[in-house]
């Protein structure tokens, strides 16, 4: 079944309840991580704090991935555009789709 889905950006995954050490007071619980699907693989992802003092993008995802893992985080990223990320310093990019449904 084909999941209804939109790009990504950094905007459409920030966490509406996020942690940051400057927070007063700091909150019980993060927001859920938002479905998505990276180069085909589902997951979920975020980026938020995340409760450190620097923006970062966190993907956890179902297998996988050759370069990602399924446990991945960095704070070296930017969206090229909706749906496409560029992350780390050498280039490397992979395609992040929101899932809606």
């Amino acid at each position: 079944m084909e999941k209804n889905t939109t790009p990504a950006t950094e905007e459409n995954l920030t966490l509406d309840i996020d942690d940051h050490p400057f927070n007063e007071p700091r909150p019980a619980q993060l927001s859920a991580f938002h479905p998505v699907i990276v180069d085909g693989i589902s997951g979920t992802a975020a980026v938020g704090s995340l409760g450190g003092y620097s923006t970062r993008l966190a993907i956890h995802l179902d297998s996988d991935h050759p370069d990602l893992g399924t446990e991945f985080g960095t704070k070296s990223f930017r969206f090229l555009q909706p749906g496409l990320v560029e992350w780390g310093h050498d280039g490397k990019r992979f395609e992040i789709l929101k899932v809606l449904d």
